[in-house]
């Protein structure tokens, strides 16, 4: 288990969170055989929109961008934690950042769109 430390929410402060593990997610860059960069679809959840560009080389992921990154004020910051831990990862199939659960799911499908659209 990761512990990461951010502060998510205006008035919380700052908050030990856990990386916890999460059901599979499929994508990878494993399908990427030269330099590439797509873009996934949009992912609308409860508070806003996900939207990546991956740029994969030979298999892995050299850069992920938030083309649109919305949600809750204060959970924005959970955003750069979920891009380092998807890098780390080299995939969609990451941990949960506890209290920024939608926010995780809407990445991860987010990611796993553009991932799914590499070859």
């Amino acid at each position: 288990m990761v512990m990461v430390a951010a502060s998510v929410g205006g008035a919380i402060g700052i908050n030990a969170l856990w990386l916890n593990p999460t059901t599979d997610t499929s994508g990878s860059a494993a399908g990427a055989t030269k330099t590439q960069t797509v873009k996934g679809d949009p992912i609308e959840y409860r508070y806003g929109v996900i939207e990546l560009e991956v740029t994969a080389t030979a298999g892995k992921i050299e850069k992920i961008t938030e083309l649109q990154a919305t949600a809750s004020p204060g959970y924005d910051q959970a955003i750069p934690v979920l891009n380092e831990e998807a890098m780390k990862a080299q995939s969609a199939n990451f941990g949960n950042l506890s209290g920024a659960t939608f926010t995780t799911e809407a990445y991860q499908q987010a990611l796993s769109s553009a991932l799914s659209k590499l070859n």
